[in-house]
């Protein structure tokens, strides 16, 4: 098992997994929404590019994904960069692995 997802799965809770899920959701929400006015499909303009939007899809994608996968609720064949796990682990362990 990667080790920094280890560390986030024995931090945080079962509770604050689902806190942080449905945070990465609503992110993912605005980011498909801004895609929206990005692409033109409607009047309320934005200095967001569509390829810019479209790359926020996938990050906040991504975020949801890890998310899951913290949960054990998505176990498909998403490759999630070690970076993020790396990263997330950095938070919840207040940085004490950043500096082994």
């Amino acid at each position: 098992m990667n080790e920094y997802k280890k560390i986030v799965q024995e931090t945080l809770t079962e509770r604050d997994l689902l806190e942080q899920l449905a945070e990465e959701a609503a992110e993912l929400s605005q980011a498909a929404l801004k895609l929206i006015r990005a692409s033109g499909m409607n009047k309320n303009v934005t200095p967001v590019t569509r390829e810019q939007a479209a790359e926020a899809v996938f990050e906040e994608l991504n975020d949801v994904l890890i998310v899951a996968e913290a949960l054990g609720i998505f176990l498909g064949d998403h490759k999630m960069d070690s970076y993020k796990w790396q990263r997330w682990a950095e938070r919840v362990a207040g940085n004490a692995i950043g500096k082994r």
